[in-house]
């Protein structure tokens, strides 16, 4: 399934570094969706003309799993609700309502396993199929991961214009003496990211090279200081 190859590609700069050890044995993230996808299909609704997938997803994990994925619940949440609208639109199925996913501590589970229940709850409006395939399409966007000493900060490129700096309302703050207050930009529009030096002291280094502005490729490492950005096209 493609869209789990891309949850999986998604997650894993998350799950590197600080979550490496974290996820070596226990319940992994590529299960959790791979079970959605397959309550989805169990639990969908069949009309006349149309197919109803769930929308709601309440994941339990054992006491022993559920820790290892507090610090990255929400981003784990956010790229759960995406594979659901993929799926959907992948199959030609409408929702009934916007995705919601919600994880909980099951105390009769042991370690390795996990609950999913779905259900169809009804939203404000429901989704049709053309309309979930908008969203899900809608959902792919550029994102950050800044690594830390012992962190990965995961920020999504969800608008135009995001700043990069020292300054406390930069959209992308660094702590790091070599990045200046404000550093860089990257400018994203109709689907393509650009990376721009704003003049900083030190420059800005893609893959390496110095540059002052230059269009940005998944996988690019972005080096501002001494601190590493990689780009990733989701």
């Amino acid at each position: 399934m493609p869209n789990l190859r891309d949850f999986e590609r998604r997650l894993g700069g998350l799950v590197e570094g600080l979550f490496s050890k974290t996820f070596r044995s226990g319940v992994q993230p590529v299960e959790i969706a791979k079970r959605v996808v397959r309550e989805m299909d169990d639990a969908k609704q069949v009309a006349i003309n149309e197919v109803w997938a769930p929308n709601r997803f309440e994941i339990s994990l054992s006491e022993d799993d559920a820790p290892r994925f507090q610090q990255m619940e929400s981003a784990l949440v956010t790229e759960l609700k995406q594979v659901v609208l993929e799926t959907a639109a992948e199959r030609g199925w409408g929702l009934v309502g916007a995705p919601e996913v919600e994880l909980f501590i099951g105390h009769s589970l042991r370690k390795g396993d996990l609950e999913v229940e779905a259900t169809l709850v009804q939203g404000e409006q429901k989704v049709p199929p053309a309309a979930v395939a908008e969203a899900a399409e809608a959902g792919h966007h550029g994102e950050l991961l800044v690594r830390e000493a012992d962190s990965v900060r995961r920020i999504p490129l969800d608008k135009e214009m995001v700043t990069i700096g020292r300054l406390p309302e930069s959209d992308v703050t660094i702590d790091d003496k070599g990045v200046s207050r404000r550093h860089a930009q990257i400018r994203t529009k109709d689907g393509r990211s650009t990376l721009t030096d704003l003049g900083s002291t030190n420059g800005t280094k893609l893959n390496g090279q110095q540059v002052q502005s230059r269009p940005l490729s998944d996988g690019d490492r972005i080096t501002v200081g001494t601190t590493v950005i990689e780009y990733r096209r989701v």
